[in-house]
């Protein structure tokens, strides 16, 4: 059984964003200036009036030395450029690997073969849409928490969840210049898998680096059998296996937000009333000045702080777009499958199966023939998503239900996506609900590796991806396929619906039987 091992974070140097409180500093040095210097209107003596001004005068000097002060930290804070530093490990090596992706066309070599196999149809997707899309994740800036890690451990193999405040750059162009541009603060997440005993490795299979073939982590360190490529378990090891993105400012972003609800509440009522005073006479200026900077601290304060709540409140809501999320739902949900799954496979691990999932759902979505992909067994796709150019995982999963018909499982999940959508030349985000429904012989145990499916052909024997080709990449022969009817009986739930699954399903993981738009 799945448990936490261990929460950590990795400290990154940053620049540090300008003290707010040298701006307050500053503001409040200059206002006692003014209000000494406003006694020179008054009719007193001209040597205390003299004496004021000057005091006057120094402390608008303070004041001023204290807002350049302030204005040579934040020009400073916002020229900063963080950059990804592959010596800090896995995060850092992928994220700088996915910017060299979307720049130079350079396919990731830390990721799993689904995730490599999305980004290739995406591109497919976007050559055909005549787009090309620019993206860059930075880290932000500030003084944030730097990386973070929840390592999670299984029988088979350890998963760390990674995450961090980046800026994320979103830009899409077309032969005639940009026709989409985006900037948003995320926090995004990397699922990290790990062989920790490599005593294991002869049961664990993953997909060859090199050729795609599926061989058990052991054939592989011996040579690919297909290849004849040797890897070492470094090679295989550690791999992202999910990524997703989750709307979040950094602390930079959120003092800025206080700091800014702060100066125009305070500015706003020291003028109003300022104006108020004067308009009504009667009072001396000192006076009028003193109760407005009382007003101004009290009242506009009072104020600043509050709308700088709701608009820090209301960041925690703001999802991008994405619909709405039902958090209780969305919490045991997670919970429910992984105890349902463990009671028929010891060796189930959420964090594989979520990765799986979002892998299925991309290629099901993105590749220009559905109806070659093994995985994929609904009569028609939803048309809008062949004009999806863009697809951003939340984290968001719940589950719908769970039926068995014999050793058959049954699983409904719905998925929340926000999605970037080619339409009449424009391009459009959009928060998606997927559902996704997989069916799955409980009989048989899943085995512990990284590849979604693998079959192997009744030719030639080889071992081979059957989520992406159903046709033997070794042999030339096609993965023999069977109605479903004629293997499980009829749908009782969906008669109308004609499912496909491969004739040697029982050693595949799961399938994706229905993609529906909500």
């Amino acid at each position: 059984m799945a448990f936490f091992s261990g929460i950590s974070t990795q400290k990154r140097d940053s620049a540090s964003e300008a003290d707010g409180g040298e701006l307050f500093r500053g503001a409040a040095f200059i206002a006692a200036g003014v209000l000494a210097a406003s006694f020179m209107t008054m009719e007193i003596a001209s040597v205390v009036k003299l004496g004021l001004l000057a005091a006057g005068v120094v402390l608008c000097a303070v004041g001023v030395k204290w807002i350049l002060k302030y204005r040579k930290d934040n020009k400073a804070f916002e020229d900063f450029v963080p950059e990804w530093d592959k010596g800090r490990g896995m995060y850092d090596r992928f994220a700088k690997e996915l910017n060299l992706w979307y720049e130079k066309g350079i396919t990731p070599q830390d990721c799993d073969g689904d995730t490599a196999y999305f980004l290739k149809l995406q591109k497919e997707r976007l050559d055909k849409k005549g787009l090309k899309l620019h993206e860059s994740v930075v880290p932000s800036k500030g003084t944030s928490y730097g990386t973070g890690k929840v390592s999670r451990k299984s029988l088979w193999y350890t998963t760390d969840m990674m995450y961090e405040n980046v800026s994320r750059k979103l830009s899409f162009e077309n032969e005639n210049g940009p026709v989409y541009e985006r900037d948003t603060e995320m926090a995004m997440y990397e699922i990290v898998a790990h062989s920790p005993n490599e005593a294991q490795t002869q049961f664990i299979r993953v997909t060859c680096p090199n050729c795609g073939a599926v061989n058990s982590v052991s054939k592989l360190g011996e040579g690919c059998p297909y290849c004849g490529t040797v890897f070492q378990i470094k090679d295989l090891f550690p791999r992202v296996i999910n990524l997703f993105f989750i709307r979040s400012n950094s602390s930079a972003k959120n003092g800025h937000i206080f700091r800014q609800s702060m100066t125009f509440s305070m500015s706003g009522v020291f003028l109003v009333m300022l104006i108020a005073n004067i308009v009504r006479g009667g009072q001396p200026l000192p006076l009028i000045l003193l109760a407005s900077y009382f007003a101004a601290v009290l009242v506009g304060g009072f104020l600043g702080f509050i709308v700088a709540d709701i608009r820090l409140v209301a960041t925690l809501f703001d999802h991008d777009g994405m619909k709405h999320l039902p958090i209780l739902k969305w919490g045991s949900s997670k919970r429910k499958i992984k105890n349902t799954m463990l009671r028929y496979d010891k060796n189930f691990s959420f964090d594989k199966f979520e990765g799986q999932l979002v892998s299925l759902v991309r290629m099901a979505v993105l590749a220009e023939k559905p109806e070659e992909l093994a995985c994929y067994r609904a009569d028609a796709r939803e048309p809008l998503f062949s004009d999806i150019l863009e697809m951003t995982y939340t984290n968001g999963i719940c589950l719908n239900g769970i039926r068995m018909e014999g050793n058959i499982m049954h699983m409904s999940v719905r998925t929340w996506w926000i999605n970037h959508y080619e339409e009449h030349g424009k391009v459009k985000k959009s928060g998606d609900c997927i559902d996704v429904t997989f069916r799955r012989n409980v009989e048989k145990q899943e085995a512990p590796g990284f590849s979604i499916t693998s079959v192997s052909c009744p030719g030639c024997g080889g071992s081979f991806d059957a989520v992406r080709q159903k046709k033997c990449p070794y042999c030339g022969s096609k993965a023999k396929l069977v109605h479903f009817y004629d293997i499980y009986g009829k749908d009782a739930t969906h008669p109308e619906r004609y499912a496909w699954a491969c004739a040697r399903f029982p050693q595949c993981d799961s399938y994706v039987s229905t993609i529906e738009k909500w």
